[in-house]
């Protein structure tokens, strides 16, 4: 497993068996014969111990977004139900506790250095932050960075998900780097926005303008505003007019035009504890508005408004957008 351990937030180890307990628990309380009794009992495992508890929110982040579950039994009673079968559940507890080994085992990870991130925030959420030397930092949902700053240079890691930069004013003596898996975005005094992406990233400058140079060292492109480009570790694409779409996430809002309703449905999910799935049937659909992300139960209801789909719920926590009949 390596001489590595990632810590929690007390400074201890997470302990593979604490790890391995939590994804238990997990699949004992969304099971279909789940009683009052394993419920308490799992209450009172994760009071036992302050790492019993960091153990089941770093699983319930691992295995799917569900770090807001509180230790009540209301919404794990009603999470449960989504579970069609105990054997389909226990399957899927397989998975998570594998899953959890493997991040364990590999904590440079891109999950494994999300959650030991220095700034981070959690699905649906929002933070801005102002760093020592002015700048402001808006991390979108479900992002995490590390911030490094020395004598000559300031840097942004980010880990995963997306952010919005307003750099500080400062002579130029030291470098802005954004860094993502797929090249780095040197800022020129500037106010730009950065998500990764599987497989690229993508930068929209509002002001000023930034230097997006490729993982590889193949090549480079000047980024001025209004425009925006895609690096993908080979390569940076020549910039293209940002839509308008890029940023409205600092508004709160999700600006489709033409938008294939798989892809608005991926956004949402985004935004949204559990599962939100779209079914091929209406997946090449398109849909043009102004959606709020902070209720994402308006935002599909919207959808299903305007279009012929219909939603589809198993708990407040799976919803699939399906055609209407």
């Amino acid at each position: 497993m390596g001489s590595h351990q990632p810590f929690l937030a007390d400074g201890g180890p997470a302990e593979p068996d604490h790890i391995e307990a939590a994804a238990r628990w997990m699949a004992r309380l969304l099971a279909d014969d789940v009683s009052d009794q394993d419920r308490l009992a799992c209450q009172q495992w994760r009071a036992a111990d302050p790492r019993h508890e960091q153990a089941w929110q770093r699983m319930c982040r691992v295995s799917g977004k569900f770090a807001s579950i509180p230790a009540g039994t209301e919404i794990l009673e009603s999470a449960r139900k989504a579970v069609v079968s105990r054997r389909q559940f226990l399957n899927l507890s397989l998975l998570a506790v594998v899953g959890a080994g493997a991040w364990l085992a590999a904590p440079h990870a891109r999950v494994g250095a999300g959650l030991l991130a220095q700034y981070r925030t959690g699905v649906g959420e929002s933070q801005t932050y102002t760093l020592k030397d002015g700048t402001r930092l808006t991390l979108n949902t479900d992002t995490a960075v590390d911030v490094s700053f020395s004598s000559g240079e300031r840097r942004i890691r980010l880990h995963e998900g997306e952010i919005l930069v307003s750099t500080g004013q400062e002579s130029p003596r030291r470098r802005f780097v954004v860094q993502t898996r797929f090249g780095e975005l040197e800022a020129l005094g500037t106010e730009f926005s950065v998500r990764q992406y599987p497989d690229h990233a993508r930068v929209a400058v509002l002001e000023g303008a930034v230097r997006a140079q490729s993982g590889s060292g193949g090549g480079s492109q000047r980024i001025v505003p209004g425009q925006q480009a895609r690096v993908d570790g080979l390569r940076v694409d020549a910039p293209s007019p940002m839509p308008a779409s890029a940023v409205s996430w600092r508004q709160g809002k999700l600006v489709a035009e033409g938008m294939r309703v798989a892809d608005f449905v991926e956004e949402i999910a985004r935004y949204r504890p559990g599962f939100t799935l779209c079914d091929d049937a209406v997946a090449e659909m398109t849909i043009s508005g102004v959606f709020t992300l902070a209720d994402t139960d308006r935002a599909l209801q919207s959808l299903a408004g305007s279009l012929p789909v219909a939603l589809k719920y198993h708990t407040d926590y799976w919803v699939k957008v399906i055609p209407a009949h």
